[in-house]
């Protein structure tokens, strides 16, 4: 069941009223409850008033709509006063409108509404009858108690048999008790009355069906009565179609449990999907000139609210029209397993237009969170339908791998220019998963995106190289980019003929004197370490440092002679002199 407190919805399933709380329920029929006093003091300071908690209860078993009022006390206003309700704007919307709504809604569907209003009898107010029914009944011709019924006497008569079959006792309000429902301002006479333009249906069927005050004054008792009367009343409930039109604003859309089946990105301000703007206003275009001709496919949640299972573009492209109702394919939740939702939505997202790379990372993010699925497991069940293997090949769990890994960027927030570039097919996937996306620091992904990617638009093995001279200097690759030496060469290569080719070769000198640079430096520290523990005529036989290979520049190799009784001397003035001189410092000591 879905919950409101007033305008805002609240997801809880429950079955006990809370407190200061106009609850609104959404349902998958045509029986619509109502209670405008199901307040209940807390504390025991009056008799208790659990009618509330009986309709909450009705509702579940009913799977039916409900108004229930658990805010307002009587005292202070009584919500079933029509007039005086309309004259509270706040009241009106959270009560009244809500009642409009879910009517509408079940019209909508074709079905004729069965409005059930359910009040209490007064604590001191004795009567032999369990429940009492009121249908606007009076005296005909009598201006002093009119004759207003609001349902056939042939289907009262079935709803009082289906409710005794139940061994509920029941009886017609006398004609001169307040429990008929009669009087033009009360709310059995909404639809009656067309002083009420906005509600006047004489098709709507209303019945006032007061309860002996002993069986809703403890929650268990009105829970066990709302037990009984459930299986009276499902006789006369007309069940929704499976595709059925349903109020577009029941779609929840906030939450990550609400988007579980959408991989579609969904308008993220931080990035641009010029292709996805461009679709759905094309989209909302179409449906505003030959009306949806796919409806949304929707799961209707334990909470009695809706989320999108397939049709998220169609859906925003409806709210771009404004429009109320929208008409959708309606599930539960509980009809198949996770797994085979998304199946189902992934064949019908993938039919019309293919996922993104982004997308398809989303999807597979949210199938492994869901499913508990390894990168080898998604392959094998998802990559043939998701299209992103070589032909005749099975998709390979570092394939799985590679999407995941670029979707994460944009999960932590990151990079939002390149993934608005993939996005938007301005940049090659392969080099986002496997150039770009290894680089763990966004800064310097960034840079090398922006100053190097994004305006040479190197060819992988071309990026590869460059990505390698640039990680030769010590800095950090954002740093490194941003030296006046870089810049100077990436502007050179810009204006060449052939700039990427330029820009390795520039960047290739840089590193070439860089080298011959460094190895001057060492070789210079060798040499006075050398002449000071071994004397003036010492050779590279003697003492020699030599750059560890593929090491970077972080490992050196150190080759000494030892002779025979001087090793603790040798050892002692190489330690000294190998921590005087930084031999991994790229400067010369002052």
């Amino acid at each position: 069941m879905a919950v409101f407190h007033n305008s805002a919805p609240v997801v809880a399933i429950m079955k006990t009223a809370s407190p200061q709380t106009i609850h609104r329920i959404l349902g998958s029929n045509n029986i619509l409850l109502i209670v405008a006093d199901g307040y209940n003091a807390p504390n025991n300071t009056q008799p208790g008033n659990f009618i509330a908690s009986l309709a909450l209860s009705m509702a579940e078993k009913l799977a039916c709509y409900a108004v229930v009022n658990a805010k307002y006390k009587r005292e202070i206003m009584d919500l079933s006063h029509v007039t005086t309700v309309q004259e509270r704007p706040k009241v009106r919307d959270s009560f009244l409108l809500p009642i409009k709504k879910f009517k509408e809604e079940i019209v909508g569907n074709g079905l004729l509404p069965l409005v059930l209003i359910l009040q209490a009898m007064p604590p001191k107010e004795h009567c032999e009858d369990m429940i009492l029914f009121g249908y606007g009944q009076g005296q005909r011709a009598s201006s002093a108690a009119p004759h207003r019924p609001t349902i056939s006497p042939s289907l009262l008569a079935k709803i009082r048999m289906a409710v005794e079959d139940q061994h509920l006792r029941t009886a017609i309000a006398p004609t001169n008790s307040a429990y008929c429902g009669r009087e033009q301002q009360h709310l059995n006479q909404l639809f009656r009355q067309k002083q009420y333009q906005d509600f006047y249906d004489p098709e709507v069927r209303s019945l006032l069906l007061t309860f002996r005050h002993d069986l809703i004054s403890q929650r268990q008792t009105a829970e066990s009565i709302a037990l009984m009367l459930a299986p009276a009343l499902e006789q006369f409930c007309q069940s929704m179609s499976l595709v059925r039109n349903i109020d577009i604003n029941n779609i929840d859309t906030t939450n990550d449990e609400d988007l579980q089946y959408i991989f579609r990105l969904q308008g993220d301000s931080r990035y641009s999907d010029v292709l996805r703007e461009s679709y759905i206003e094309e989209l909302a275009s179409s449906i505003d000139r030959n009306g949806l001709l796919h409806p949304l496919v929707l799961l209707k949640k334990n909470d009695g609210r809706y989320k999108i299972l397939c049709g998220f573009r169609r859906f925003q492209a409806l709210k771009r029209l404004h429009q109320p109702l929208v008409e959708a394919k309606v599930y539960q939740e509980s009809d198949f397993s996770p797994e085979d939702f998304f199946n189902i939505s992934l064949a019908e997202n993938t039919r019309r237009r293919n996922l993104n790379p982004i997308e398809i990372g989303n999807f597979l993010e949210s199938a492994s969170n869901t499913l508990g699925l390894s990168n080898v497991e998604l392959a094998e069940q998802f990559g043939d339908t998701l299209g992103i293997g070589k032909p005749g090949q099975k998709v390979s769990h570092s394939t799985i791998h590679k999407y995941r890994k670029v979707n994460q960027i944009r999960l932590r927030g990151e990079s939002p220019e390149i993934i608005s570039d993939v996005v938007n097919e301005k940049l090659q996937f392969s080099i986002a998963a496997e150039l770009l996306a290894p680089i763990k620091n966004s800064e310097d992904r960034d840079a090398l995106y922006a100053h190097i990617v994004k305006p040479f638009m190197p060819t992988r093995p071309q990026l590869t190289k460059l990505l390698n001279l640039l990680e030769q200097d010590s800095l950090r690759l954002h740093e490194t980019i941003a030296t006046p030496q870089v810049q100077r060469s990436i502007a050179k290569a810009l204006a060449s003929p052939q700039p990427v080719t330029t820009l390795i070769r520039l960047l290739g000198k840089k590193s070439d004197a860089t080298t011959g640079e460094h190895k001057a430096l060492l070789d210079a520290k060798v040499r006075g370490i050398r002449r000071r523990c071994f004397g003036e005529n010492a050779s590279k036989r003697d003492f020699n440092i030599t750059p560890a290979a593929r090491a970077g520049g972080d490992e050196l190799i150190v080759q000494f002679r030892l002779k025979k009784g001087e090793t603790q001397r040798t050892l002692e003035l190489l330690a000294n002199a190998l921590t005087q001189d930084d031999l991994f410092a790229e400067e010369p000591s002052a």
